[in-house]
């Protein structure tokens, strides 16, 4: 049995939901709410994913975490519909873009989204109380981050800095799919995959120039194609069970 341990809005929950929907895999869903009861902190959680994040695989009591890791998992386990190319040197592109999706992605939009989502968010606590929020988180380089930033602000020129990062990105992404329909090649992947739930994230930060379309036509076709999938709607579905 597959028990998936994630939260409705998340990317990388959403990454993982993207890939059980491409395999057709039932799997039963356990809510994890971080944002008002901090369920991802709370010691049941912590044993699960010491990182105190979202999402988490439970296959019949074997732990997965790390939605890269878990999408592999999930290719590697259940083969029948296979979402990686067959040819090696497609594969290296598949994780190359895997591994952008964190390194290239995640961390840029994590910074921008810290004044556009996350403040406002915690605006109804006191500095001491949002202090003592982040002072909970069980990563000590994800706590150290956050406490840096409460304490530092993010500046307009870091936001800045990284929405450059993200804007070459996705020219990267708009050269590449020139080139072939799918991030990997020819075949629909685990590449796309990981980049999916960015551009909508993208578009909830109001980062309109990077998903600037008529800019990047080739992405803004391979956006279409995506949400066009059966399995965008599915993954995209799911809603708060705890508003």
């Amino acid at each position: 049995m597959l028990t998936l341990y994630h939260f409705w809005s998340s990317t990388c929950s959403r990454k993982v939901r993207l890939c059980l929907a491409e395999k057709g895999l039932e799997w039963t869903s356990h809510h994890v709410d971080i944002v008002n009861k901090r369920d991802n902190v709370q010691g049941w959680y912590v044993k699960l994913n010491p990182n105190g994040v979202v999402p988490t695989l439970d296959h019949d009591g074997y732990i997965v975490i790390e939605s890269n890791i878990i999408i592999e998992y999930l290719d590697d386990v259940y083969p029948d519909v296979s979402l990686r190319p067959a040819a090696g040197h497609d594969r290296a592109r598949m994780r190359l873009w895997m591994d952008k999706a964190e390194t290239a992605v995640h961390q840029n939009i994590n910074t921008i989204s810290w004044n556009k989502r996350h403040m406002p968010r915690m605006s109804h606590l006191s500095d001491e109380e949002h202090r003592a929020v982040l002072e909970e988180f069980p990563n000590p380089e994800k706590r150290r981050t956050m406490l840096a930033r409460l304490a530092n602000g993010v500046s307009g020129e870091d936001e800045a800095f990284c929405a450059g990062q993200l804007s070459g990105f996705m020219d990267e992404m708009e050269e590449t799919l020139g080139q072939g329909p799918w991030l990997a090649g020819e075949t629909f992947s685990l590449a796309d995959i990981a980049i999916t739930p960015f551009i909508e994230r993208f578009q909830a930060n109001g980062l309109d120039g990077l998903v600037d379309f008529e800019k990047r036509s080739n992405v803004g076709d391979w956006w279409q194609r995506i949400q066009e999938r059966p399995s965008y709607e599915t993954a995209y579905s799911f809603q708060n069970p705890d508003a």
